[in-house]
């Protein structure tokens, strides 16, 4: 900790050195880099649109567009197919004529909805729709579909046209004024897009009008594609003060939602998703319209930069604002920064290595001590590779820990180790009392075990009983319960307690059963070695139990006692009147029917009880483990055998 504490306090220091220094050229390189973006938007805006405003002015030029069509119509055609799929941008372009006659091509490029409502052939870029007058003056409106080659894949058949171009506001603005206009903000039928027109009228015929109809998502996507940080927003707002576009996709759509209807955007509502968008609104009420400025908000420092739109566009007169947080053009310092923090760690990484090494070579036989105390406390025996140290203290205590593993592990031979641990869990250690409270309790008895011992030697026997007993100790704790104590060839185990099992008397039969498969494969063995089987009988009973610790004060045992004790054993006896393996009482019945199969064996009366006791032996589980030839779906409780 020491070395440690140390590495810091020179590290820091230098660390926050290098943070300020590489701080203060960022902000101060800050104020020449909105400068320069200033210029830049503007120059990338014009280069966005001018191809668009491009292709309006050279049809306001071409002599093949001063007559309505049909005239010259293959090369109308082909000039606005060409514009059509050099700016897919565009919702479309179109001349409009005095006699009502009316040109435009779009790109199917973005306009899902047009594809629908057309339906173009499959391979169709580019849509031309012609209308010109037809036989009885009624204009008719034509249909052609074109590839990307410009190729013509489908005429549809003329019908009726009922769009008159001299009825559009845009039409009437263009013949009104002396130059360019540019239309409001509203929604193309065809396409479902919000779009701003701009339009002009022909050189050589003041009644033919030009223009072209600006997609305000592709300003939007610009805007989203031309971000000078990773965290910075776009805007436009017009000559009003409104917002028309914003960079945020989810915002836009709702600008585009209110133009469509004619409502004003809710600004509290779209400041949910953009919170610096009360403050803009603000800045623009207040008459800001140009430059740079900076303003905080929350945590965050935000530069925020106004750009006016003076030049030819369909948003001049508007004004693009783009606002950042201050932090992302330190990138320098944050360079910086995270050098200074890998040199940092550098050094502090090769002062815990020295720490750690010097510390190892001290503690390592300290360490291994404490993990075999860990054992010694888990009631884990198993051998263990001696300790030697240089440390006097060290080797004195390992000595002392052998000696008491080994105190340990003999007293483990005469108190099971199963038990010992379950009570330490339960905190009863030392506590010479007891509580009542619902178990339930299985025995086990061999049986014929005493013919059995007089017919065998008696090293075989223990032999045999010992295996025996690894077998029943290990089915007791994998189903959760605790084995009390080994009486003879008979056991005693117990759920519920000392640890609490809120499904005690189903895992008491889950046992039950498991023990049973495991002795048929253990006895399978004994009969191919020649060595007697141990048939074993089962007894199940649930209640309640005084359990607890009972004793003197030198000497305790963990039991429980009572009548549920009593019938358990009682039940276990039973057996060799119905010649059962596994009986069990109605109380653990009612516990788990529904997951065990029973058969119903009466009403018998048991020692030391005075009303008779309902008997039903455990058969199997209800699941594909029930014995052959037993309905699954059959009642727990049936006629007697």
């Amino acid at each position: 900790m020491i070395i440690v504490l140390l590495l810091i306090g020179v590290s820091a220091p230098l660390l926050w050195l290098g943070f300020h220094r590489a701080r203060q050229a960022a902000l101060a390189a800050i104020d020449e880099q909105m400068a320069s973006l200033s210029e830049r938007i503007v120059d990338h805006y014009r280069v966005l649109f001018s191809d668009k405003l491009a292709f309006v002015g050279l049809v306001g030029v071409l002599d093949s567009f001063r007559a309505p069509p049909p005239d010259q119509l293959a090369e109308k055609i082909e000039f606005l197919a060409e514009a059509a799929l050099l700016a897919p941008d565009l919702d479309s372009l179109q001349v409009g004529y005095p006699d009502g006659s009316f040109i435009r091509a779009f790109n199917f490029h973005k306009d899902e909805q047009s594809r629908a409502n057309l339906k173009p052939p499959e391979n169709a870029t580019v849509a031309i729709q012609i209308i010109a007058p037809g036989n009885g003056g009624h204009p008719t409106s034509t249909w052609r579909f074109l590839d990307e080659k410009r190729r013509l894949l489908e005429i549809r058949d003329p019908v009726i046209a009922d769009y008159d171009p001299r009825q559009r506001p845009w039409y009437k603005a263009a013949i009104a004024a002396d130059g360019n206009v540019v239309s409001p903000i509203y929604a193309m039928p065809l396409t479902g897009n919000q779009v701003k027109t701009f339009a002009v009228s022909h050189a050589s015929d003041p009644s033919v009008v030009v223009a072209a109809n600006i997609r305000l998502g592709s300003i939007a996507d610009f805007l989203a594609d031309e971000r000078i940080s990773p965290r910075s927003t776009a805007y436009v707002f017009d000559t009003d003060g409104k917002l028309i576009v914003h960079s945020d996709t989810r915002i836009m759509n709702r600008l585009l939602a209110s133009a469509e209807g004619g409502a004003v955007p809710d600004v509290s509502a779209l400041a949910t998703l953009d919170p610096l968008l009360p403050t803009l609104m603000q800045t623009i009420g207040s008459g800001k319209r140009k430059g740079a400025t900076t303003f905080s908000t929350g945590n965050e420092t935000y530069v925020m930069l106004f750009v006016p739109v003076d030049f030819t566009s369909v948003l001049k007169g508007s004004t693009i604002v783009v606002a950042a947080p201050q932090s992302d053009f330190t990138t320098e310092t944050n360079v910086l920064l995270r050098r200074g923090l890998l040199t940092a760690l550098a050094v502090l990484a090769i002062g815990l290595a020295m720490a750690i090494l010097v510390s190892r070579m001290i503690s390592a036989s300290l360490t291994k001590l404490t993990g075999q105390a860990l054992r010694l406390k888990d009631l884990d025996f198993a051998p263990v590779k001696p300790i030697r140290s240089r440390i006097s203290e060290i080797g004195s205590l390992a000595s002392a820990l052998a000696s008491a593993r080994a105190a340990i592990a003999t007293f483990g031979l005469y108190v099971p180790k199963e038990l010992v641990r379950r009570v330490v869990e339960s905190d009863l250690l030392g506590d010479r009392s007891a509580t009542r409270q619902v178990v339930t309790v299985l025995f086990t008895d061999i049986r014929d075990f005493t013919t059995l011992s007089e017919s065998n030697e008696p090293e075989m026997v223990v032999a045999l009983l010992s295996d025996y007993f690894d077998l029943i100790s290990r089915g007791v704790r994998e189903n959760y319960g605790t084995i009390i104590q080994f009486l003879g060839d008979s056991v005693y185990a117990m759920w519920n307690a000392p640890v609490a099992d809120e499904d005690h008397a189903a895992n008491a039969c889950r046992c039950a059963l498991r023990l049973k498969a495991d002795l048929d494969v253990f006895n399978s063995r004994q009969r191919e070695a020649g060595s007697p089987e141990f048939v074993t009988r089962f007894g199940i009973h649930t209640g309640a139990a005084v359990v607890g610790n009972v004793g003197a004060e030198d000497r305790l045992q963990y039991t429980g006692m009572g009548d549920t004790v009593n019938v358990a054993s009682r039940l276990e006896g039973l057996n060799k009147e119905f010649g059962t393996l596994i009986l069990v009482s109605s109380h653990t019945v009612e516990a788990c029917a529904d997951r065990f199969v029973f058969r119903s064996l009466g009403a018998r009366a048991v020692k030391g009880r005075k009303g008779a006791l309902d008997v039903f032996e455990l058969v199997g589980l209800r699941t594909e483990n029930c014995p052959a030839g037993l309905d699954k779906g059959s009642e727990t409780r049936s006629a007697p055998k």
